[in-house]
């Protein structure tokens, strides 16, 4: 009778031990919250390069340390100081400035990773003088921090079209 007991007391100890471990639920996550706080991000993000006295560096304030910018008939670039100079160059024509607005942000199940997809108008002045426009479209991905706050990781945009003359 105590060997019985015995043997049953392993048989439990082993099964107890061999049970699959119970798994936390993950978070409900609240993806009509997590989009609109992404589109409020982009758009903080315009307001602060429109207004900024140094519009390559609030533009480089919203990206990851390691972001890539994918800028029509530029290489690749990789880091904040590459992406600066990228930025820089462009501001540094004459005439320029550049806006830009989401029109649509989606964040992945987990809440963690998203984008944003929108349109910019973009200004400056041609070899000849003359005032152009070039509208044109942008996809921007997005990382949640783990300070809750949203980082580019990755910009992209091209135009819609060849320049437009603008009429003064």
């Amino acid at each position: 009778m105590r060997n019985d007991l015995f043997a049953i007391a392993v048989i439990l100890l082993l099964s107890c031990g061999c049970a699959a471990p119970v798994e936390e639920p993950a978070p409900r996550i609240d993806l009509e919250a997590a989009q609109s706080s992404l589109k409020e991000a982009d758009r903080a993000w315009a307001e602060a390069y429109a207004a900024s006295d140094d519009p390559a560096d609030a533009f480089v304030s919203m990206l990851a340390d390691d972001a890539y910018l994918l800028a029509p008939d530029a290489p690749l670039a990789r880091g904040k100081e590459a992406i600066r100079s990228i930025i820089a160059d462009l501001e540094a024509r004459p005439g320029f400035s550049v806006s830009w607005e989401a029109t649509a942000a989606d964040v992945g199940s987990a809440g963690d990773i998203g984008y944003t997809i929108g349109t910019y108008q973009m200004e400056m002045t041609n070899p000849d003088g003359e005032p152009i426009r070039i509208d044109g479209k942008y996809l921007t991905v997005w990382k949640k921090q783990p300070d809750g706050n949203w980082r580019v990781v990755a910009d992209m945009f091209n135009p819609d079209g060849p320049p437009s003359t603008v009429n003064e």
